[in-house]
């Protein structure tokens, strides 16, 4: 990441406690959002007794450890999926981070950045999604302005390659959508999963974001499939799209133009 002038293993190190607070942010984010409560007000507190959490309880994974996993005033159980959060987004954010710094490719700054905001949303887009099956606004529009500013950077994608990429991939995605919905006679697609596109569009471009969709569709299909042989999934039961969007766009963002270099090679082109 040679656009800071600081040393690797200080930049990963940097990466990864942001990534712990940023993943104290996204408990809030997992647990409030498909409440339809706000992720700024009140501030932390007990969900039990109202307790309300002061700043210096509130550290991410170690206050955790330090309160032996329960509220410090009625003593009820805190759950570990608040350490577990916070330790995941603080691993992912030094692992993206430490590759750029250690990889020795050269990237553009908007691309870093991009993969980085994806790599990180993924973590609460997984979680919200699996459960309620929705994706956080709070995630997708932001994204969508983020790439849109990335775009301005030099080296990367153009304003407009960013606003065509994010209208591009959302519209394809809600015309599936949609083409699927009258063949089914029931709804086949959520508007999250067409402001996720949008995001990635606006991050990567069209061609990534849509090459992307390619390996979610993929991924979707290896994991449904065994689960409808097995009857975990009937016309009640869906398969959360988010998570897969997030990892096939980043599969596309990295790998894309050497699958479709291969692919090309295999058809003669």
């Amino acid at each position: 990441m040679e656009s800071f002038p600081i040393s690797p293993l200080a930049g990963t190190l940097f990466g990864g406690i942001f990534g712990l607070m940023v993943g104290s942010f996204f408990n809030v984010v997992i647990y409030r959002m498909p409440r339809g409560e706000s992720v700024v007000w009140p501030p932390s507190r007990c969900t039990q007794c109202g307790y309300q959490i002061k700043f210096y309880e509130n550290v991410p994974v170690l206050s955790w450890l330090l309160l032996r996993g329960k509220c410090k005033s009625c003593r009820t159980g805190i759950s570990i999926q608040y350490p577990l959060i916070e330790a995941l987004t603080g691993l992912v954010a030094a692992l993206v981070i430490g590759y750029f710094f250690y990889s020795g490719r050269v990237y553009p700054l908007d691309f870093k950045i991009g993969v980085t905001f994806l790599a990180l949303a993924s973590i609460p887009i997984f979680v919200i999604d699996f459960r309620h099956f929705l994706i956080p606004d709070l995630i997708t529009y932001p994204g969508i302005l983020v790439g849109l500013g990335l775009s301005f950077l030099p080296g990367g994608q153009t304003p407009l390659q960013s606003l065509i990429g994010a209208g591009a991939s959302g519209l394809f995605l809600w015309l599936v959508g949609f083409a699927a919905t009258l063949l089914l006679k029931k709804e086949a697609m959520g508007l999250g999963d067409v402001k996720l596109m949008a995001m990635a569009g606006a991050l990567f471009g069209a061609p990534t974001a849509l090459f992307g969709l390619i390996f979610a569709s993929a991924l979707g299909t290896v994991v449904g499939l065994p689960m409808m042989l097995f009857r975990k999934l009937n016309e009640h039961r869906h398969i959360p799209f988010g998570p897969y969007i997030c990892m096939g766009v980043g599969i596309s963002a990295f790998f894309g133009p050497q699958v479709m270099d291969w692919y090309m090679g295999l058809l003669g082109w």
